[in-house]
């Protein structure tokens, strides 16, 4: 039997071929990364997310301009062709950075999503997400997450319900949802018009606002029939999955990184206490912790671009690993900082913030480990 087959009949198997380490040309990315995002720190984050839009337009302007996060997993001709692996790295980033700008949401999510439709109204809300000037965000793209019925009215589409919690929606011009029709769920592109009510909800991380939504006959955009939507909405959620997994693979690395210099600063009994046996243990597990992180998430993003339908397991994986290792590096950066760790105003909190609101988004990591036993048939399909 060929690896090949092994593959098919046994998806828990790594497939060796994939490539997971960084290429010179990702690592370029990376630099030009963080020299974009290492002139604020996390106060002008903070400045920038109490605004109106909650993010950073000059900021914003600068990932789809110069970095063109919002074509670089867009295959050509359309977008630049370099797929979810590349982009994961400018998110991996913004994680470590803590941006508040909606790569997530919008380059990785959302204009992924306007390309499974055909519609002639399309091309427009695409030109728009694909140069910036036009921000899309998604719900969770489940019946729990989309309380919405949609009707049509004379070949359009009308959209009715609440969607309570979306990510990134204060200033998106563009939402994605499922939504029941007569012939079974749909997804649908909803522009942000008079509407569609938003109401700004307090979250857990006040860097990437959550905001409840309510459709009143609002004007939607088909993107996929009823049998095209199971496959489509898969195809999304294990973007987001992986794409929120890259992203904490950031804030653990930040952690780790705030957490040693700290540690290598801070003496007790006139010794750095980074040189205590116990303290060496911790970093050295949180370490460990970052690189498994890291493997399984660039693993799911290399895997997702050489084909989306065997990325599923990759995917679960993926987001049960990093979360669990992000709260981790987030209560042991805290412990490790001392008393100021435990003050709101230490930036710990903030990553810490992030992580736990994350797993709100598109599962946690029990939801993920329920994925998985499923895809191993250990437990019986939610469907």
């Amino acid at each position: 039997m060929s690896h090949t087959d092994d593959l098919s009949t046994k998806p828990w198997l790594v497939d060796s071929s994939v490539p997971v380490l960084p290429s010179e040309e990702e690592e370029d990315l990376r630099a030009a990364m963080r020299d974009l995002l290492g002139t604020g720190g996390i106060d002008e984050v903070r400045r920038v997310a109490a605004t109106a839009l909650g993010h950073s337009p000059a900021m914003w302007s600068a990932l789809t301009g110069s970095m063109s996060v919002t074509t670089m997993a867009v295959p050509e001709p359309v977008g630049l062709g370099y797929g979810l692996a590349q982009l994961c790295t400018v998110i991996e980033e913004c994680g470590r950075a803590l941006r508040p700008e909606p790569v997530v949401m919008s380059a990785a999510i959302g204009v992924r999503g306007l390309l499974f439709g055909r519609g002639e109204e399309l091309p427009a809300l695409l030109d728009g997400a694909l140069d910036g000037s036009r921000i899309v965000t998604t719900t969770s793209l489940t019946p729990e997450s989309d309380d919405l019925t949609a009707e049509s009215d004379g070949g359009r589409w009308l959209v009715t319900g609440r969607a309570p919690a979306v990510a990134s929606a204060a200033a998106a011009d563009i939402v994605l949802v499922t939504a029941e029709t007569g012939t079974g769920r749909m997804l649908f592109a909803v522009p942000t018009d008079d509407h569609v009510e938003r109401m700004s909800l307090d979250s857990l991380d006040p860097t990437r606002s959550i905001t409840a939504l309510r459709f009143d006959d609002a004007s939607a955009i088909a993107l996929t029939d009823p049998d095209e939507t199971p496959r489509a909405v898969a195809t999304l959620r294990d973007r987001a999955v992986i794409a929120l997994a890259a992203e904490n693979v950031g804030i653990a690395g930040a952690l780790v990184d705030m957490t040693l210099d700290h540690t290598k600063t801070r003496k007790q009994f006139g010794r750095q206490i980074a040189s205590y046996q116990a303290i060496k243990h911790r970093l050295a597990d949180m370490y460990v912790d970052l690189e498994r992180a890291r493997s399984a998430a660039r693993y799911a993003a290399a895997l997702h671009d050489i084909d989306p339908a065997r990325a599923g397991l990759a995917a679960a994986v993926a987001g049960a690993v990093c979360g669990d290792v992000v709260v981790r590096a987030s209560t042991e950066a805290i412990q490790l900082h001392g008393g100021i760790g435990f003050t709101w105003e230490h930036a710990a909190h903030n990553y810490y913030r992030r992580a736990l609101t994350n797993e709100t988004l598109f599962g946690d990591t029990a939801a993920h480990r329920r994925r998985i036993a499923q895809i191993l048939a250990l437990l019986p399909s939610a469907a």
